[in-house]
């Protein structure tokens, strides 16, 4: 069985001597993944005209198979995107909307989604209704009701997160699901982080659609996500990419749209097999463990608290920082930047609900020693920063 923890950071290129806590932003490739798709782009090269047009359709669906089975939906359904934005774009734009139509979402959504649908309202005339989710702790019950209470007649989808990036909640996605078909609406998940960090089965949530990110816990190489469909959907959805494909089928229109570097798709089953080779669901609650115990120990320490019930958090988690300061973005950033400079612990800051909160990820290569001197470094940094003392 592999030994779990910092041992295992050479098979990343991550730098020497950091403290990696941010797995959650952007992933982190290992090595032999990147040599993987390395490996594919060496194949393009090497006769592009064969590789595009007899080789790359069936090397997609083969990866497509792949990755349709790790999370739980037929591959006819299951289509490789961009990443989970380039998935919700494509569910958005694939509809005719009306003036007025309501799309909910919820307080916790993920900002590039909120400015999504701002885009949207301004072209459409859309409006976006953001349900009120309690934060810091929140639970199962205050989420629904919280959603429950700002369906309309006019609304025509719930697009929610599995785990909400900024605040790291998991959200209760089968009550959601059965609240949103008791009312006839359609529901689109944003899984941004669900791949990799819990046990994924898309059909059985009964989503109308699922996208989902494989560069962050499946640590496949950047460019890699998927959207799958349930059997019936409220609407067919495109590509954003319309291409040659157009009009055969939901699969055959995400497998082609246009000459592109296809290789992060295509070597998505090596970071599945490196995933499972660390343990698989074995894996996933490992990490999902780790977070939640080094997030109580942290807000311990800095008498605060976490942003939810350690039972709401998966393999990321928020801790509130005793900041009093002016709360948004910049200052954020700047804690974020500050705390890297000083201590070279990368961590993601973020400014939520009046407060500012750290939010911890815990990977393969990640152990309790990591979060040793964590909190002493938070005080420190936010002490420094408010006090003006330069860093």
């Amino acid at each position: 069985m592999v030994e779990l923890g910092r041992g295992l950071l050479p098979l990343w290129a991550l730098e020497d001597g950091i403290t990696f806590l941010n797995h959650g932003s952007y992933g982190a490739t290992p090595r032999e993944v990147t040599a993987e798709a390395d490996r594919w782009r060496a194949r393009l090269e090497s006769q592009p005209v064969r590789f595009f047009n007899e080789e790359l359709p069936g090397a997609i669906r083969a990866a497509a198979v792949i990755l349709a089975g790790f999370v739980g939906v037929p591959p006819d359904r299951l289509g490789f995107v961009e990443n989970a934005s380039d998935g919700t774009n494509a569910v958005l734009r694939s509809v005719r909307w009306r003036e007025g139509d309501e799309i909910l979402t919820t307080s916790h959504v993920y900002n590039a989604v909120r400015k999504n649908l701002a885009w949207l309202s301004t072209m459409t005339g859309v409006v976006c209704v953001e349900a009120q989710v309690p934060f810091p702790t929140p639970d199962d019950s205050s989420v629904v009701d919280g959603i429950a209470r700002a369906i309309t007649p006019r609304t025509r989808l719930i697009l929610v997160d599995h785990i909400a990036s900024a605040s790291a909640v998991v959200m209760p996605l089968p009550a959601i699901v059965a609240l949103a078909r008791s009312h006839g609406i359609p529901v689109l998940v944003d899984g941004a982080h669900g791949p990799g960090m819990l046990d994924l089965d898309v059909d059985a949530i009964g989503a109308d659609w699922y996208v989902g990110n494989c560069h962050k816990w499946l640590a496949s190489p950047k460019g890699s996500a998927f959207i799958a469909a349930s059997a019936t959907p409220a609407w067919e959805v495109h590509p954003t990419v319309i291409s040659h494909s157009y009009g055969m089928g939901f699969a055959a229109e995400f497998d082609k749209i246009g000459t592109r570097d296809y290789a992060p798709w295509l070597a998505t089953p090596a970071a599945i097999a490196f995933h499972e080779r660390l343990g698989g669901r074995a894996l996933r609650a490992r990490n999902v463990d780790l977070a939640r115990r080094s997030a109580v120990r942290i807000a311990a320490e800095l008498g605060t608290q976490t942003g939810a019930p350690p039972a709401m958090f998966g393999s990321i988690a928020t801790i509130r920082l005793p900041w009093d300061g002016p709360v948004d973005w910049d200052v954020a950033r700047l804690l974020r930047q500050r705390l890297w400079e000083r201590t070279r612990i990368e961590l993601h800051v973020t400014a939520l609900a009046g407060a500012l909160w750290a939010r911890i990820s815990a990977a393969a290569y990640n152990e309790d020693g990591d979060y040793a001197g964590v909190a002493a470094a938070l005080k420190d940094t936010v002490a420094t920063t408010r006090t003006g003392t330069s860093a």
